[in-house]
């Protein structure tokens, strides 16, 4: 199926399409979900928010009008101070007409009355529908080492949860206020009780949505209320928060515990919530509201859900329908795909698709009718041009062997002379070139040599190279004196009307007998010498104007001893000219460095080196210029030989 793909149009079309919405799609959904949650948890939060300030005027209201009872009922008290037992109708009474009480106590310090002894605390509590009374001080219950009692001697105080005294059953909150008699001094403690449920009641009035409750924690963090079902006693939300692996929960105690107020998505349990807090109006309790996630944010993923599915329903509809119009549209390009692989195998006259219309696929017919018409044409004039290059080639490569084939390749020497090491290569940069050398034997004595460098390439220096070679060899054999075969040959190019080419020439004639070297350098580069003790040097020679320059210049032999063991290395500039990839030439300096490093060689490992080494330099670099090297070696010993 994705070769398929692969070769249909229609179908990557299609898929760039349905992508292109895709993507769009996805950035306006998430947009869309950004803001309808954002909405909505506002929504939310405002709900909850309402719901609970409401409930915290509820709570303030109660603990306020909790909090002004012994206000309003400690002058009773004074009153009835002289008479122990009349106390007990007063804590009857606040009981009795405050339905939010469910207990009231007056705790006596030790022996404040003597006829009671060390504790005395009249207690009344509810006890279904009616009203108890009873003295709870005891060695049992040793009111003095309460928190409540402990709490309140010194200022007004709200207990932390605990068990009733009277109903172990009952999880009760006290209030407590010092009583003070008329000269200041403490006499007894007035302790209102509050159980959880009318807590509880008011919080479960207080659900906005299905499976919320509600969580009171005093600045202690101690709870005041928790989940219905769960005990409070000895429950510490600090406790609760290093104990669990939300990090949110630690987060959302601190806020509490700072009285901030706020909204945060924690994980109670395995449960994902969100909850609002805030601190409780008048009093020093703070309150959270826990509120299932998925209750808060389910419809709008639910209606994320149906979008979801409608958004895939409808990618699926939008592509079948893209694919059918687009194979519709682009089916003449199969067409025309099958007719352009015939013509590709040579059926220019293969029948093209007839396509009416004038949109681009009539374009199309248009230029692959103007393509085939074209193609015809090319091809013929192509097979009249591949003949005709054949022709050339064939002619360039018979001119390449006949060049080839005019350079020396192997002499036998008359015997009996001291042996010449002599070695040449040329190489044209094409298939023909304008590098020449020659080397032969112009007497029984006489040893001659030349090399020369024709400017340009190609053909036309070919034919000049030729000349050369030729008219070197004929007037050689007349004079062997370099001042009449260098002019000679220098006029006779000069008369032969070729003014735009010249060539670089070195001639050389060494004497046999005398071990003389006649020479003349018409201006190609100066040659390198290795003498009999390995020192290496250039061979200075005069610097004349090369061959076909002026008529009226007038050319000049030299002459040295060439000893015994001397070898004399000459070269085109093919050579120190040649390039590199990162085009930098080879130069003199490096050849003259790589002779020092092998100037034990015989002249053919010698200049077969070269060569190696000067195409390594070039690497895959295209070479512009010929290249000829060679190495003439003198050595005193019988024998001759020629390579």
């Amino acid at each position: 199926m994705y070769a398929r793909y692969n070769k249909s149009f229609s179908a990557k079309l299609s898929f760039y399409v349905i992508s292109f919405i895709t993507v769009l799609s996805v950035i306006l959904f998430g947009i869309f979900y950004h803001y309808s949650t954002k909405t909505l948890s506002k929504e939310a939060e405002d709900k909850i928010e309402t719901m609970a300030e409401i409930a915290n005027l509820k709570v303030s209201a109660l603990l306020s009008k909790v909090e002004k009872i012994p206000d309003n009922l400690g002058w009773m008290i004074m009153a009835y101070v002289e008479n122990p037992d009349s106390l007990f109708s007063i804590t009857r009474r606040i009981v009795k007409e405050n339905e939010e009480i469910f207990g009231c106590a007056i705790a006596f310090e030790p022996y404040y009355f003597p006829s009671k002894g060390h504790y005395f605390a009249p207690y009344s509590f509810m006890s279904g529908d009616t009203v108890k009374t009873m003295q709870v001080g005891s060695e049992d219950y040793n009111y003095f080492e309460k928190g409540w009692y402990k709490g309140a001697r010194e200022t007004r105080y709200w207990s932390k949860p605990y068990r009733d005294a009277g109903d172990p059953d009952v999880i009760t909150t006290s209030y407590a206020v010092p009583i003070h008699g008329k000269d200041g001094e403490l006499i007894a403690v007035l302790s209102v009780d509050l159980t959880n449920k009318w807590l509880r009641d008011l919080a479960n009035s207080m659900k906005p949505y299905e499976g919320s409750y509600t969580v009171i924690i005093d600045k202690q963090g101690r709870y005041i209320m928790r989940k219905e079902g769960e005990t409070t006693i000895g429950k510490n939300m600090f406790q609760t928060a290093e104990e669990a692996s939300e990090p949110n929960v630690a987060r959302l105690v601190r806020e509490m515990a700072a009285g901030k107020s706020g909204s945060l998505v924690v994980k109670d349990e395995k449960t994902l919530s969100y909850v609002y807090y805030t601190g409780v109006f008048a009093t020093d309790w703070y309150m959270a509201v826990v509120c299932p996630y998925a209750q808060v944010f389910g419809k709008l993923n639910q209606f994320n859900m149906y979008m979801l599915i409608g958004f895939l329903l409808l990618l699926v509809f939008v592509y079948i329908m893209c694919f059918v119009a687009v194979r519709r549209i682009t089916k003449p390009l199969t067409r025309f795909s099958m007719s352009a692989r015939n013509i590709a195998g040579g059926d220019f006259n293969t029948p093209l698709p007839i396509i009416r219309s004038k949109d681009e696929l009539g374009e199309l017919y248009e230029s692959f009718q103007f393509m085939q018409h074209q193609l015809t044409e090319y091809v013929e004039q192509l097979r009249n041009t591949t003949t005709a290059n054949e022709k050339i080639q064939s002619e360039l490569r018979i001119a390449h062997d006949i060049q080839l084939g005019m350079v020396p390749k192997q002499f036998i020497p008359p015997s009996g002379r001291e042996t010449i090491d002599i070695h040449a290569v040329l190489r044209p940069a094409k298939q023909v070139g304008g590098d020449l050398y020659d080397y032969f034997m112009l007497n029984e004595d006489e040893f001659g040599f030349a090399i020369g460098d024709v400017s340009g390439k190609g053909v036309p220096a070919a034919l000049f190279m030729s000349t050369t070679i030729s008219q070197m060899r004929s007037v050689a054999m007349l004079d062997t004196s370099l001042n009449y075969i260098v002019n000679v040959i220098n006029r006779s190019l000069i008369r032969n009307g070729n003014t735009s080419m010249f060539v670089t020439f070195f001639a050389g004639v060494l004497n046999l007998n005398t071990r003389r070297l006649r020479f003349c350098n018409a201006g190609h580069p100066y040659p390198i010498i290795i003498k009999p003790d390995g020192t290496v040097e250039m061979f200075k020679t005069a610097d004349n104007l090369p061959l076909g320059v002026s008529s009226d210049y007038e050319y000049e032999e030299q002459e040295c001893y060439f000893a015994s063991g001397s070898q004399l290395l000459l070269y085109s500039d093919g050579v120190t000219e040649a390039q590199n990839e990162d085009a930098k030439f080879y130069k003199i300096d490096r050849l003259f460095q790589f002779i020092e490093e092998n100037k034990n060689l015989s002249s053919k490992e010698l200049v077969e080196k070269i060569i190696a080494h000067v195409d390594a330099y070039a690497g895959k670099a295209e070479q512009s210029d010929d290249l000829t090297v060679m190495s003439l070696r003198y050595e005193k010993q019988k024998g001759v030989r020629w390579l």
